[in-house]
């Protein structure tokens, strides 16, 4: 009654226009009061405790990453990706739409934000698109699913976060199961785009000749070293994620001042700024869960959950079906770091009872908490896209349903199919 309470709580304090930091927070103290636990020595540590919850080295990525994307995205990054996708694929049916794709794709492994991405990839590629005869609706659609891969494929935040709550959890085992659902998931994107392109006979771009492909190959290979920095440095041991996304962040500036040139010095104190408010946003949110979390398990709300459910079902199967259906419905309404910081404390104890792997339920989470970039109201890349074309977000978010369909069919392969989290990391030493 007193979980049900507090989920309520929250939900409503959002609705009302309370930040989500704001609204756990509030919960929280309200909870804690009731529960007579809110005594002057309590009172006390808890900014101590809350400051314990962002200290941590693992957490450090997450600005770098972010600051990675800004550079990205300010220093001409995403032009040059699309630029090579498009001569590739640009002729094909749905050419274009699967070079946006494709594009948001190696986006999503230099940087771990769904955001970031499709507004990289958007502004670039909408126009031509456009211009091209998309629909533009579906050109919103596909490019706001392309950027929802951020959080899935590595290096990716939502992953960063997971690990810093599950303590022992391997941030590298994490992102080593994300790829193979991430790229599954981007591959299936492209082959809808494709099917729909041609339904609808969306107009193709005239083939580019073989040279000019090596040319912006060439022309997008330092770009594209910037997945090889961050990935290949951690898979091989030689960074740790925090390491390479300092390492990115750096190459990423250099990148844009003296490869592209777009990047100037007088630009870096608005992207320093920027990045500084989004990492106080995502910290505060993960200190005040800290103190959701904190009173969940004063309240012994995780145990007693682990415990009715285990005694009701044999198996782990319909508990996971109740899992990605609550994460999808909180997606629609929370943003999803704040479901993930919630729901952490009472999934992870569950599915260890049921011996199911950490880094499967990760993955799985990470998807289903993904979805909810494309379905509103909260729909995040919804908003994007709209604030770069100037679309109803609606009309966007239905053209969407077939890529939530596809992410939401990737979250039961997942969940039910263990190969695909736990093979890259168990074949190469971690363990999942």
């Amino acid at each position: 009654m007193i979980m049900f309470a507090m989920f309520v709580g929250v939900l409503v304090t959002l609705f009302i226009g309370v930040t989500t930091a704001g609204s756990m927070a509030f919960i929280s103290i309200a909870t804690y009061f009731g529960m007579g636990e809110a005594t002057l020595n309590n009172m006390i540590r808890l900014p101590s405790s809350m400051y314990d919850q962002v200290k941590g080295i693992t957490l450090m990525a997450i600005p770098f990453f972010l600051l990675m994307g800004n550079f990205m995205n300010r220093g001409g990054v995403s032009k040059d990706l699309f630029a090579f996708a498009r001569a590739c694929l640009g002729h094909r049916w749905g050419g274009l739409a699967n070079a946006a794709i494709a594009s948001c794709m190696i986006m999503s492994a230099m940087s771990g934000s769904a955001a970031a991405v499709a507004a990289g990839v958007g502004m670039i590629a909408i126009a031509e698109m456009r211009n091209t005869g998309y629909n533009q609706p579906f050109s919103c659609a596909a490019i706001a699913a392309g950027g929802g891969l951020g959080p899935i494929i590595p290096p990716s935040i939502t992953l960063i976060l997971f690990a810093s709550l599950v303590p022992g959890t391997s941030v590298n085992a994490l992102f080593l199961g994300g790829a193979i659902p991430g790229i599954l998931t981007g591959l299936l994107f492209i082959i809808y785009a494709s099917y729909e392109a041609r339904r609808s006979n969306f107009g193709k771009v005239d083939p580019v000749p073989m040279k000019e492909r090596v040319r912006l190959g060439i022309k997008a290979i330092w770009a594209l070293l910037i997945p090889v920095i961050v990935l290949g440095g951690i898979f091989i041991g030689l960074f740790t994620a925090t390491e390479a996304a300092a390492v990115a962040a750096f190459y990423s500036m250099l990148l844009g001042m003296f490869k592209y040139r777009q990047l100037k010095i007088s630009d870096l104190p608005e992207i320093f700024w920027a990045t500084a408010k989004s990492t106080g946003q995502i910290m505060f949110v993960i200190a005040t869960a800290a103190f959701f979390q904190h009173v969940l398990l004063k309240t012994r709300i995780p145990h007693m959950v682990v415990e009715q459910m285990v005694s009701t079902f044999s198996s782990i199967a319909p508990i996971l079906v109740f899992i990605i259906i609550l994460l999808l419905i909180m997606g629609c309404f929370m943003e999803g770091t704040a479901i993930l910081l919630i729901t952490v404390p009472i999934f992870y104890p569950l599915s260890q009872a049921y011996d199911y792997p950490t880094v499967q339920l990760a993955i799985v989470m990470c998807i289903a908490l993904a979805c909810g970039v494309l379905t509103p109201p909260v729909g995040l890349n919804l908003y994007v896209m709209s604030s770069i074309t100037g679309e109803k977000m609606m009309k966007i978010g239905r053209s969407a349903v077939p890529f939530v369909l596809i992410m939401i069919f990737v979250t039961l392969l997942v969940a039910f199919f263990e190969p695909l989290t736990t093979f890259l990391p168990k074949f190469l030493g971690y363990n999942a």
